[in-house]
């Protein structure tokens, strides 16, 4: 029963707004100044686009280039996002090797882009007159604020407002922030997770198990959100006998095992999937061997890519230090197996390692610091995480855009 009460204390329900200033109550919140509270994400959102566009042009000017800024919301894997929206995944854009696939799985590469991100884009093509890359930019937006917004309320729910408020503009000042300006899954995957996270500390249930479950449609790492919400359910069954919690795990995997299925049914492989990142992205689980490469500056593949390396150790410790804050925040559980997970997902594949889109879906970092780091060390830290936010956009489309 002791144990079953520490559970408890981790996964209880927190009313935003209780507390006093200093992470203790609503004084010191930026965002009680507004009409509307939740306007304060949204604004920070803006702000961060601004910021984006802005050093785009500038970068223009440093690189002598005649791109339009939103030529740079299509790099790499943005553009097959769209032409899966707007031709499906029949219509081979991408070609990987074989490596014992053989025909007709030669010209499948685009089999590997989960389909939540293009199916949103096709609806959202109705409303731009079969435009697809406006369609591309409104689904973007839309899913970038809210994730900003989901991330906001997240926090409220998991300390209160001032942290909350903190916790976003940490998110939108992370270098993986640019990710909320082209057309990746991140901000998607981000706004359903910490959705479903809020509704599981609100003892939500189906509602996290559907954002869960969609959220596994978007991305393949919210696979994680299972367990999160796993162990949320079997504390609600143990200690309230609240068997209804059940759904949430069973609904959460339903969006990548049926993508899986499709994929499976259609190429009469279950592995289909796994087969073709490995064979077009190398992406596999190597246990960190090719993370502990980057850390030592060890990975020949990365010697003429200077900047970019240290940039995935800054991640790494910034995910490492994040993960720390938000256990001494005694954060609810769920929040934290999440956070975790996530982070070691990009720690232990060779394909993915600490790249700041990755990172940044591992929201958690931003609560943990947000509750924990004092003012004098929160606003520098701040300034600093923009100033290599604003580099980062500037410096990745004009040299290596598919490392984004």
């Amino acid at each position: 029963m002791a144990l079953g009460a520490k559970l408890w204390s981790m996964t209880r329900t927190v009313t935003p707004g209780l507390r006093t200033e200093s992470g203790r109550g609503p004084g010191g919140a930026l965002s009680d100044r507004l009409p509307r509270a939740w306007l304060f994400p949204l604004l920070v959102f803006v702000a961060t686009w601004v910021l984006i566009v802005a050093t785009w042009l500038i970068a223009n000017g440093i690189y002598h280039s005649h791109l339009t800024w939103t030529n740079f919301l299509w790099p790499g894997d943005p553009g097959i996002y769209t032409d899966i929206a707007q031709n499906g995944y029949r219509s081979p854009v991408l070609i990987v090797p074989a490596h014992g696939l053989g025909p007709p799985f030669v010209a499948t590469g685009k089999s590997a882009f989960f389909p939540l991100l293009p199916a949103l884009v096709r609806v959202a093509s109705y409303a731009t007159g079969g435009n697809f890359r406006a369609a591309a930019l409104v689904t973007q937006l839309l899913a970038g604020a809210a994730s900003a917004v989901a991330v906001w309320v997240l926090a409220a729910r998991v300390r209160d407002r001032r942290t909350a408020d903190r916790a976003v503009l940490l998110y939108c000042a992370f270098p993986g922030a640019m990710a909320l300006a082209t057309l990746f899954p991140e901000p998607l995957a981000v706004a359903l997770a910490a959705t479903c996270l809020w509704a599981v500390l609100g003892r939500r249930w189906l509602l996290a198990g559907t954002l869960a479950g969609l959220a596994s449609a978007a991305d393949p790492t919210m696979i994680v959100l299972a367990p999160a919400v796993g162990i949320a359910a079997l504390h609600a069954v143990w200690a309230r006998r609240e068997w209804r919690s059940l759904a949430a795990p069973v609904l959460a995997p339903l969006g990548m095992l049926a993508y899986f299925a499709y994929y499976g049914h259609r190429y009469h492989d279950y592995r289909f999937w796994f087969r073709i990142e490995r064979a077009g992205w190398q992406q596999r689980i190597d246990w960190g061997r090719t993370e502990f490469r980057l850390l030592t500056w060890s990975d020949p593949a990365m010697a003429k890519y200077a900047f970019f390396n240290a940039l995935l150790i800054v991640m790494f410790w910034a995910g490492v230090v994040g993960i720390a804050l938000l256990i001494a925040s005694r954060a609810p559980l769920p929040v934290i197996v999440y956070t975790v997970l996530v982070f070691l997902c990009c720690v232990l594949s060779s394909g993915v390692t600490t790249k700041p889109r990755f990172v940044l879906t591992a929201v958690g970092i931003f609560i943990g610091a947000a509750a924990k780091l004092p003012g004098f060390v929160f606003w520098p830290v701040l300034i600093a995480s923009a100033a290599l936010l604003a580099i980062t956009i500037g410096w990745l489309p004009h040299n290596i855009p598919t490392f984004a």
